[in-house]
């Protein structure tokens, strides 16, 4: 509310709107115990925002669904209303009722929002107590709409589920307020215990992934979850106003009786048809493509809404992260929310576990999304194995009560969850997860995974027929091949194809041969297709940990070497221990103990300019502290924060901001800062540097530091940012230079103010001739090049170093020999 307030004193015109949620949506992550603000500005649309309570003030009892709609058509929706943003209390139970009758009132009238929610444990804490707010007040037992009208304004919402219906239908035949009393005729629990449910109770933490869904809203789920031990009376107190009809007009149910009950998150009339349905990877992969596709065509997206359910943060369907990611360089902002509001063919409608993308403006507008992301699925499809681990002891649990008739009912939905796990859509060819499994319970441990060079190349050249026809004909000769050879093949993803056999059944260099063979036919060209190139990783002695971390170092090594076939046995650093897991999330719990507690700690090491013999430049350089007054140096952190990116962003955005408020003022030291690709490719980063660097006094005193043995895709986004720091009065160095050649032409195209000689050549200067001959090439580039480029030596750690490097005249010095990092500058 003091934020509300504050915001409205700095800007009266603005119509300032809210809710709680368990963990808000900012650029493509979501996080908890955070505040997040969305600014849109408009030039001709309209808004118009208020909170509508849900009682009626004198008699204290719930207002009729369709007064409330009037009462929203009435003051807020005109002629040229295009979008109406509503958010409920998670009190108010006739939310998917009040959504309903929307679509009756003012069916043209896109809407979007949902349920405010809680970070609190428990499902009912997380939909119940959530609550809405504006600059004049809070409340949670009210709805809050703000309604955007205007000729120019366009807005358009999409969104994802991942759900693949597969269950009976049946039909929910009594209920009380939200509570499920009886299923085709029968006591709802009974019928639930009897279904995938009683497997569920044993293991809670696949409950999401087994959603119902509206039988006639298909695409819609309906989470159900149970309550033991509770009566009517405790769920739905009588001395509330807001159940006190309830109990009048039913007074033939039974409540104050203690036992176990079926809750849906809002009130449900009987009648309403459901079905059983299955969340796996291969669904929220597809629907989560066709969402971002839709939301990509959208022309005018000033602004970015995403509404994300907590279901989808939750246990074994952790997508959220993944489903995020490819609006992270957008201004996507929004919540993790209980229930949804989504458009099925028009219509608005209430859900629960979905992923609603909004977006909305005036004029023409695209955002910076990043469709490689969908590229990443190896965390969903380690989900994916852990799910069907699970439901193969389900299976193996069920079998064993064969003569059971209800064991028997659940068995074929079971088997038929497993069999959309295991199998491809393109011709029920086994997948990545059937891959896993048959190399941890068949002894599969010879593999060899199979892709294609260039595809988005051949995609963006040729037409998708005859990419598709290439592609049916690479997947065939692989099958056929496969088949004759009594070997099995998998497909994993896109052109990817792995071929595995037990090591016991063939020789190591016969597999080999036969998978040259096949190479040299898919090489085979013909002019009716495209001609591809195949690169095979023959993979020996794998295991179900070690199988990934060796193609993948199979594939780095192919790439440094150009060759398209290479054997790979396992190494010990395939594979993480214990100890070694252990210690990679201490890490993840001491970065994050870091940034909420302010120790991102800048350290600077001191560099001696070798003219004027003294020391005016410094290198920042990051540390952490832990709560015991440790401290991490970047070795220890700075790998596993890339592997969580989020974490990777807070703690080099902390770093910036710290290093630039140190040296904002002083005019006669300079500062290096460190960074990298990510750091350049991330929006919100850029924007943070170019506003510091325009707003501090001294902008030539900031040196801002590449890596130069990065991988970099892009040269032209690098050149951009090298050029825009240079606009601003900022400089550029490279750093590590020489440590990767690959990229010397284009580094050589970089207008760089200094050069950083990598320490491993500075290290060997004075006992490795071609360590001195290196360091003799890059000392003289300053005066063969035509730009001025000041050289940097790193590692100085000798007078013996120090004299040799002088003698080449070199700049600079940086090293332990003149001074060591400290969190204050030198005296």
């Amino acid at each position: 509310m003091d934020l509300a307030r504050f915001v409205k004193k700095l800007v009266p015109s603005a119509i300032i709107f809210g809710t709680s949620c368990a963990a808000i949506v900012n650029k493509g992550n979501y996080a908890q115990n955070r505040c997040v603000i969305s600014v849109s500005t408009f030039t001709e649309a309209r808004v118009r925002s208020s909170m509508i309570p849900i009682m009626d003030d004198y008699t204290q009892t719930p207002l009729p669904v369709d007064m409330l709609v009037g009462q929203v058509k009435k003051e807020f929706v005109e002629d040229d209303t295009k979008l109406l943003l509503t958010f409920f209390s998670g009190q108010y139970k006739d939310s998917y009722q009040f959504v309903d009758r929307c679509n009756d009132f003012f069916p043209s009238v896109l809407m979007s929002g949902g349920v405010a929610s809680l970070p609190e444990s428990g499902h009912g804490n997380l939909m119940e107590n959530g609550f809405v707010f504006n600059e004049t007040g809070w409340s949670d037992r009210a709805i809050l709409i703000a309604a955007v009208s205007g000729q120019k304004f366009e807005s358009y919402s999409s969104f994802a589920t991942g759900a693949q219906v597969i269950g009976e239908e049946s039909e929910i035949t009594d209920t009380f307020k939200s509570c499920i009393l009886s299923i085709d005729g029968k006591d709802a629990v009974d019928v639930c215990q009897l279904g995938i449910d009683n497997i569920l109770n044993e293991h809670p933490e696949l409950v999401y992934l087994f959603p119902y869904v509206h039988a006639d809203e298909v695409e819609v789920p309906l989470h159900i979850y149970h309550r033991k031990d509770v009566s009517l009376e405790q769920a739905f107190p009588r001395t509330d106003p807001m159940n006190q009809n309830e109990y009048a007009l039913r007074e033939d149910v039974e409540t104050k009786e203690k036992k176990e009950l079926l809750f849906c998150g809002h009130n449900i009339k009987p009648g309403r048809r459901i079905r059983r349905s299955f969340v796996y990877d291969g669904k929220i992969i597809a629907d989560s493509r066709a969402l971002f596709q839709r939301i990509e065509n959208f022309s005018k997206a000033e602004t970015v809404f995403g509404y994300i359910s907590f279901a989808r943060t939750s246990g074994f369907l952790n997508c959220a992260r993944w489903e995020l990611a490819p609006y992270e360089n957008s201004n996507m902002c929004g919540c993790v929310t209980s229930d949804e509001i989504m458009n099925v063919y028009g219509r608005n409608v209430l859900g629960t576990g979905t992923f609603v993308v909004t977006v909305m403006g005036e004029r023409q507008y695209a955002q910076e999304y990043n469709p490689y992301a969908f590229s990443h699925t190896s965390s969903l499809a380690q989900d994916n194995r852990n799910m069907l681990n699970s439901l193969m002891n389900i299976e193996s649990r069920l079998e064993e009560r064969k003569d059971d008739p209800d064991a028997e009912r659940i068995l074929p939905f079971v088997r038929e969850c497993e069999k959309i796990i295991l199998y491809s859509k393109n011709d029920e060819i086994p997948n990545e997860a059937a891959l896993s499994i048959d190399i941890k319970l068949k002894g599969y441990d010879r593999v060899c995974v199979i892709d294609v060079l260039e595809q988005s190349e051949m995609e963006r050249v040729f037409s998708p027929h005859l990419v598709e026809l290439t592609f049916q004909e690479y997947i065939h000769k692989c099958m056929d091949f496969s088949s004759n050879h009594k070997y099995h093949m998998y497909l994993l993803e896109g052109w990817m194809v792995a071929i595995a056999v037990p090591s016991y059944r063939s020789t190591l260099s016969s597999f080999v041969h036969d998978m040259e063979v096949l190479q040299k036919e898919l090489f085979d060209y013909t002019e009716e297709l495209i001609a591809i190139v195949p690169i095979f990783s023959v993979l020996d002695g794998c295991d179900e940990d070690n199988y990934l971390g060796m193609y993948y170092s199979s594939r780095s090594e192919m790439k440094k070497k150009n060759i398209q076939f290479m054997v790979t046995e396992p190494s010990e650093e395939d594979t993480l221990d214990e100890e070694s897991i252990r210690e990679r999330y201490h890490i993840v719990n001491v970065i994050n103990y870091a940034i909420a507690n302010d120790k991102v700690i800048p350290y600077f090491q001191g560099i001696h300019d070798n003219h004027e013999g003294k020391i005016n430049h410094y290198e920042s350089l990051m540390r952490l502290e832990d709560e015991n007054g440790k401290i991490y140096y970047p070795n220890s952190f700075l790998e596993v924060a890339r592997s969580f990116g989020v974490l990777y962003d807070a703690i080099s955005r902390i770093m910036i901001q710290k290093v630039f408020e140190k040296f904002r003022d002083i005019e006669d030291k300079s500062v290096g800062i460190n960074v990298s690709i990510r750091d350049i490719k991330n929006k919100e980063m850029l924007e943070l540097i170019y506003d510091k660097l325009s707003s501090v006094p001294y902008p030539e005193n900031f040196v801002f530091e590449i890596l130069e043995s990065e991988d970099i895709d892009d040269y032209n986004e690098l050149t951009n940012f090298v050029d825009r720091v240079h606009e601003l009065g900022g400089m550029i160095a490279i750093d590590d230079f020489g440590s990767g050649f690959s990229n010397l032409q284009h580094v050589m195209g970089i207008r760089s103010d200094y050069l950083k000689i990598d320490g491993s050549i500075i290290r060997n200067c004075c006992i490795n001739p071609e360590s001195e001959n290196l360091l003799a090439l890059i000392a003289g580039w300053k005066t063969m090049s035509s730009k001025k480029v000041s050289i940097i030596a790193e590692y100085v750690e000798n007078e013996e170093i120090q004299k040799k490097i002088v003698g080449y005249d070199v700049d600079y010095s940086q090293g332990y020999l003149f001074s060591k990092p400290e969190p204050d500058l030198l005296e």
